[in-house]
């Protein structure tokens, strides 16, 4: 607490501002380094200093041994990144909101910082697990070798989703299901009418006739719809028919042919 809060005049609200802006660049989930668990274990009991620069002065004080390894490498990149986090830094901003860990380790680029700050940061872990491989792009179904590779939660989480997956839908279930196919239809036959008309309109730049754009139409459609499938990770897109794709090429025409 401040004087003006020791002579009775109520705590200094700046200050207060101050050190909730601190602890909120502490509080971080994992895997972003912290100091949240040393500052409330040693540096917010009574009579502490509570200004940031009284809880960095702890936090410094408890020495390497003393802190934990997650406050050591925040520490650590602060050091390392003062640049970036200083005034007309790549992440001032957020750093005075709290922020600094996220923006320094997940948001910036690692092109946009410093040597020093880039061998400040926290070794980025292997991407590996439900989340982090097989599911990074939407859930889908995995074949036996993917199933062997997961342990734990993970393999039991995914157990669960193949049972509610597999097990019989309730109405709102099959209505939930419905929408995200016709959306995702949608949002694919959107793509294929746009590489059909980059095709027609390429064709006619060149003085190709309205067969030739036709065709080159039709073309870029069957690639594109091919494509949408095969990479579609949920498996819920069903391949487009032959009349789908010669109605995306006639769209993709017709607006080629009305443009000025």
């Amino acid at each position: 607490l401040t004087a003006a809060a020791h002579r009775g005049g109520g705590p200094d609200l700046s200050m207060l501002l101050k050190f909730a802006l601190l602890i909120l660049s502490l509080c971080h989930a994992a895997p972003l380094p912290s100091c949240e668990s040393d500052t409330s274990s040693h540096c917010l009991g009574d009579g502490a200093d509570l200004s940031p620069e009284g809880i960095e002065a702890c936090l410094q004080a408890l020495g390497e041994a003393g802190r934990s390894a997650g406050c050591n490498a925040y520490l650590s990149m602060l050091a390392g990144c003062g640049a970036e986090i200083g005034s007309g830094g790549v992440c001032a901003e957020s750093h005075m909101n709290g922020e600094t860990a996220a923006c320094l380790v997940q948001r910036t680029p690692e092109e946009q910082l410093s040597e020093g700050c880039r061998a400040a940061l926290p070794e980025k872990e292997e991407a590996k697990g439900l989340y982090g491989i097989y599911w990074k792009d939407g859930k889908r179904e995995l074949d036996e070798d993917e199933v062997g590779e997961l342990v734990g939660d993970e393999l039991d989480t995914y157990l669960r989703w193949i049972k509610r997956k597999k097990g019989k839908k309730t109405d709102r279930g099959k209505e939930r299901d419905y929408a995200v196919r016709t959306a995702k239809k949608a949002a694919a036959s959107k793509q294929i009418v746009a590489k059909a008309e980059e095709a027609a309109r390429a064709a006619k730049q060149a003085g190709e006739g309205a067969k030739a754009q036709q065709e080159a139409a039709m073309k870029a459609a069957e690639a594109a719809a091919a494509d949408a499938v095969a990479t579609d990770m949920t498996k819920t897109l069903k391949p487009f028919t032959r009349s789908n794709i010669k109605a995306f090429a006639a769209q993709a025409v017709k607006q080629v042919k009305d443009e000025l």
